[in-house]
């Protein structure tokens, strides 16, 4: 029985499918769209735009490659399946493009630290971290008890708090709870997390450990909040 010769053209993509760009060239239509998603920020999610994801996976080092050209690199985390950019810090004078996660209070800060905190601990098991106002405002109040009397508005600060993270796209709303986005702990890596944390010890907050990332241990810092 005879059998017909394979040609190069079954290997090329179907009619469905973006082939990647050429070295040099422009990119392909579908990764300038990866390459904009990923400038507007904050992040891309695999899990909810796979089509985008693939497209970047298939296309990484053309994107790495023109965000290369805006001092910008590439941050992707294959188990979670999310990737965002970050000023790049081979050169420390060159033009920051990027001013995320800017505006944040004290409050915002430590409240990020604490889903960050959270998200370690569930991610480690495996499982989603799903959060409750009610159990933020628990496990803020011993900064509260520094720095208010004020129980109810104290209670209207942490709402505000985490109406700005969500916006910011790294709390997803979940019905009544919330999902805190896997990119978080790209986005705060340990070192930045550390430094806060003695910041708060020193005004006296409690009840933030000391971030371990039991991945790998390597650390993937991206645009910190800065207390106000």
């Amino acid at each position: 029985m005879s059998t017909a010769p394979r040609t190069d053209l079954e290997d090329l993509p179907g009619p469905d499918e973006d082939l990647p760009s050429l070295p040099g060239a422009a990119l392909v239509d579908e990764s300038r769209r990866v390459l904009v998603h990923l400038l507007q920020g904050p992040f891309l999610d695999g899990r909810r735009d796979d089509a985008r994801y693939a497209q970047l996976l298939r296309d990484r080092a053309a994107i790495e490659a023109r965000l290369a050209d805006l001092f910008l690199e590439l941050v992707v985390d294959d188990d979670a399946q999310v990737a965002f950019v970050r000023q790049s810090e081979e050169d420390p004078d060159a033009p920051k493009l990027l001013r995320r996660l800017t505006g944040m209070n004290r409050l915002d800060s430590v409240l990020l630290l604490v889903l960050r905190q959270m998200l370690l601990t569930q991610s480690s098991r495996g499982q989603r971290t799903v959060v409750s106002e009610a159990e933020l405002q628990q496990a803020l109040a011993a900064y509260r008890r520094t720095t208010s009397t004020d129980e109810a508005g104290f209670a209207k600060e942490v709402r505000a708090s985490i109406a700005k993270i969500q916006r910011a796209g790294l709390l997803d709303e979940q019905g009544a709870d919330y999902e805190v986005s896997p990119v978080l702990r790209l986005m705060i890596g340990p070192d930045t997390a550390r430094e806060f944390i003695a910041l708060y010890r020193q005004a006296g907050v409690g009840g933030l450990e000391d971030p371990a990332d039991p991945a790998d241990g390597e650390s993937a810092e991206g645009s910190a909040p800065v207390p106000g």
